[in-house]
Parts: C-alpha cells; structure tokens; sequence
C-alpha cells in the first residue's frame, strides 16, 4: 500500500519514519493529508450517502411517528440527571444501566438541549438523529473492513437508512438507537487492519459502553468476541485478548460498583437493587411467547414490524445460510442469528428489539451480494471456494449479484418511497403534543396531574408545573408516589391505556380515577385519542 506526499509515493512505513522526525503540529497535518488522500474515494461515496439518510430520518421526524412508552422516560431521567444531578426524577430503579441517558444529558449540557426545542421528545429525535448518521457511517467502515467493495457497502447503508421500517424505530428516543453506533464501533475496531493492542482496547471498550446503555448487548458477546478472535495477529494474539478483555470488565464492572456503593447492589429491605431488579427483568417480567406461536405476542409484535417493511429482516434472515459460508462474515451472522432466537425462545422480547436486527440484515445483504460478485476475501468457502477458483460459476454469480442489487432498488422504488413519502410529510402533531398544550393554556400549575411519560418533561421544564405531574406508570408501583400524593385533578393518557386487557391489574388507581372523571377535552382518534379528564374534587386516592 502506498501513499502520497508532496508529490511523492512513499511507503507506509517510511511515512511513518518521517512523521516521527517532524514537530507534532507538522505531523499531525501530514497525517491528516495522507489520512484524507487515501480515503478521498470511500469520502466521495459516503457524504452524499449520509446526506440522504439524514435528510429522510429528518424531515417529518417530529410529526411521525406519534409518542410511545419509555422515550419520555428517558429524556425525563437525562433532564433529572442533568439539572439534578440525580439518575431519575423518582427511584432509580437499575431497570436499565444508565449510560444511555447520561449521553442524552451530555449532549444536553453542551448544547442546551431542553431549552432549544419547546418539547423534550423533539430534543430527542435530535439525538436519534445523530445516533442514526454515525450508525450509518460506522456501517460503511465496517463493510469495508470486511472486505466488501464500495458499491455493496452502499447498499448496505441505503437498506440500512431507507427502510420504512427502520426510520420509524430509528426515529424514536430508544436505548437500542444509541446502543447501535457503540457496537458497531466496537466492530470496526475489532477488524481493524493494525491488529494492535489499542485496537483491541478499543473495540471492548466499546462495546462496553454499549453494553452500559443497554445491557442486552451482552447477548452478542459471543459474535464479537469471534470478531475479535479472528482478526487478531497469532504473534501478539494473547497480548491482545488478553488486554481487551481486561479493559471491557473494567469499564463495565463501574454498574455493579456504583450499584454497591449506594448499597444497593443485593436485595434488601426498603430498598432497589440491581440484582433484585436483573432477577425479575431475568424472570419477573410476562413471557411475550416465541414468534413460532401464532397467537403469542411476539408473533403479533413481528407482524407489527413487517407491515412497515418485511424486505429488509426477512432478506437479512435468508441470508444468514450463504453469509455462513464466508469467513468474514461469520461473526455478523452470529449477531444477526443471535437476534433471532430471542424472537423464538419465548421469554420477554422489547417492543423495540428490531432495532437490533436491522444493521446485521443490511450487512449481511451486502455481504452476499458481494461474494456473489468474487470480492476478494468473500468468496465462501470448502467445495464452492475450490469451484470458485476453478472459475466456475463466476459470470452466473456477477449476474445473479447484478439482478439482486437491481431487486432491491426496484424494492426501494415500488415498496419504500410511498411509505417514506407518507413519513416524512405528516402534518398533524401527535395528540399528546396537542394534549399538552391544552393543559399548558388551560390547567392552574398547582393542579396534580398523572401524565404520558413523553409530556413529563415538558410540564416540568417548560411549564413549570408544582406538584410535579406523575408519570402514569408510577402511581402504583412507586412507594414515594403513593405515600405523597393524596388526590390527582387531571388525567392526561391515551385511550390504550385504558383498553388493556390486564389494565385493572397494572393500572388499579388510574382506572378508579377515572370513573369519577369527565372528559374536558379530546385529542386524535382510535388507540392514539388523547382525553384530558378533570377528576372529581370530592375523591381521593385510597
């Protein structure tokens, strides 16, 4: 490999040595200039590839989709975090390692975040925004260090950043959406072409920290670890494993040691603990049934999922077979086969988790066509490798990766653009949006109100509401709650709530609450219908 400078084709290893006899400040622009001069191509391609991806993640992103659980939690604990210091505005509960909201409330001190947009949820597509851009990029980087070429790893980001399917999930405030750069990241150091000691720090490190803003990740420790494993050099192979590992429990042991500190680390009396609460999110939680079973919930979440878009997971799932086959891709079909089988176990599978799925459906989609194609490094292995060499095959395997790039763009252009389009050009606000802004004109700001967690925020940052507004979920599972609040005026929740089938048994108050309240406004329709309901002055909490 060899690089220019000044007009001169030097070899790596003597760029090296002249770095080395230049001032720091000489050699970090000589750096930068052979840094921008060997990656000018791979430039060229991905800026305008991200541009579009931001561009469609962007525009109608506050208005579609409409608010859902646990966004509003989180920028409710990043705001806590960030103006009180506190990891939640009530019990920390270590339902989730905290890392993801701390980086929502890191980018909020340096930005002022919550001040800069009128609503909190707004604040965070803002962060999704960005957490999709660097997932996308980190995807390209990744592809290559794979050996794809550049056209099949811009597929791989279009299907990646295009889908209908992940736009919507990309779109929503969720851990999994920053877990994604994390790990991805943790991946291309994992296949960096140094194969050194800093790259494997690095690369667990990273995927540390993503294992910190969630901590399922650690379901595709194995697929890492193989990454890892099968990129390092046998001559400094111990060193690294060794060092990367160390580095990895390091950081992510900084949970447990902060959860102990507090003395909160073993179930107690009068007390959260992590691993009380990792007991119960293990075994506590309802079994949403394996997608094998027609009528469990999984299933039906997966049709949810499909509706959106079925071409990206189901082409990443037939995919797995060939991507085996090649060496390269192995430890991405692991991740990708790891995401599946928690659809099929049939314990507790988040309402988000296909979140997962969609950056291993996209690479590994790329990575078929391109050792479709004879990309040197991805051509499989055992018998086909050995016809491959023989020449075998090679122009039915070019024509038949041309005709599946061409797929999918007719994929792109018949199944996607409609959905997209409708995405991006909503105009309606969602109703809870709406709901706030009634009760922000129309509701004294000493009136007790359970809430959506996704207004939280703005009732309590913009509009200054004291008593603080109760998150709806908390009215009866929060000892601090129950012992303070004695009456509740106002009702500010979606119909869904009300219509869910063990509702009496989650919700027990805020259904007693509401027989004796009567509508004063409405917001949306179906399940989305937003009712604002003054409850009656003569009842109280039992």
């Amino acid at each position: 490999m060899t690089r220019t400078l000044e007009n001169t084709t030097l070899d790596l290893r003597a760029v090296t040595d002249i770095d080395r006899a230049l001032p720091p400040h000489r050699r970090a622009r000589v750096s930068l200039q052979v840094w921008f001069a060997r990656h000018a191509r791979s430039l060229a391609v991905l800026t305008p590839l991200l541009a579009l991806v931001a561009a469609v993640h962007a525009v109608g992103m506050s208005n579609f989709p409409g608010y859902v659980d646990d966004p509003g939690t989180y920028l409710s604990q990043a705001w806590s975090l960030r103006y009180e210091g506190e990891l939640s505005p009530y019990s920390y509960f270590y339902d989730h390692a905290p890392a993801g909201w701390i980086q929502i409330a890191a980018w909020a001190a340096l930005t002022n975040g919550f001040d800069r947009y009128d609503s909190a949820i707004a604040f965070g597509n803002e962060c999704m925004l960005i957490a999709r851009v660097v997932s996308a990029g980190l995807l390209y980087v990744l592809g290559r260090r794979l050996g794809l070429g550049r056209v099949p790893t811009s597929v791989a980001v279009l299907l990646f950043g295009l889908s209908p399917l992940a736009v919507v999930y990309g779109r929503w405030t969720f851990l999994d959406n920053l877990v994604t750069p994390w790990l991805l990241l943790a991946f291309v150091l994992a296949y960096s072409p140094w194969r050194s000691i800093a790259a494997g720090i690095g690369a667990a490190l990273a995927f540390a920290m993503a294992a910190l803003t969630k901590e399922t990740t650690l379901l595709l420790l194995p697929a890492f670890g193989w990454a890892l494993l099968q990129n390092t050099d046998r001559r400094n192979r111990p060193q690294v494993l060794v060092t990367a590992a160390f580095a990895g429990i390091l950081l992510m042991a900084m949970y447990p040691l902060f959860a102990l500190f507090k003395g909160e680390l073993l179930p107690g009396e009068g007390h959260n603990s992590l691993l009380g609460t990792a007991q119960w999110q293990l075994d506590g939680r309802a079994s949403s049934g394996s997608v094998l079973d027609a009528g469990s919930a999984t299933h039906q979440q997966v049709l949810n999922w499909l509706q959106y878009d079925h071409w990206l997971p189901l082409l990443g799932l037939a995919a797995i077979p060939l991507a085996l086959l090649v060496r390269r891709l192995r430890p991405a079909a692991l991740a990708l086969v790891i995401g599946w089988l928690v659809l099929v176990r049939g314990g507790y599978v988040p309402f988000m988790h296909v979140i997962n799925l969609l950056p291993w459906s996209a690479l590994l989609v790329a990575g078929v066509i391109a050792a479709l194609a004879g990309s040197p490094g991805l051509v499989p292995t055992g018998w086909l490798r050995r016809r491959a060499e023989q020449g075998f095959g090679y122009g039915f395997r070019v024509t038949l990766a041309g005709l599946l790039v061409l797929g999918l763009a007719g994929v792109a252009a018949v199944h996607w653009t409609p959905e997209l389009r409708r995405m991006m050009t909503v105009a309606e606000q969602p109703p809870l949006r709406s709901a706030t802004e009634w009760v922000a004109r129309n509701v004294p700001r000493d009136k007790t109100l359970v809430v959506h967690d996704a207004i939280w925020t703005d009732l309590v940052h913009h509009y200054g509401y004291d008593p603080r507004p109760v998150i709806v979920y908390k009215l009866d599972t929060d000892p601090a709650v129950q012992a303070t609040v004695k009456r509740v005026d106002y009702l500010v929740v979606p119909d869904w709530y009300y219509r869910t089938a063990d509702a009496a048994e989650k919700y027990p108050t805020l259904m007693e609450a509401r027989k004796h309240a009567v509508q004063v406004a409405s917001f949306g329709t179906g399940d989305d219908r937003v009712r604002v309901l003054r409850v009656s002055e003569h009842w109280e909490l039992p």
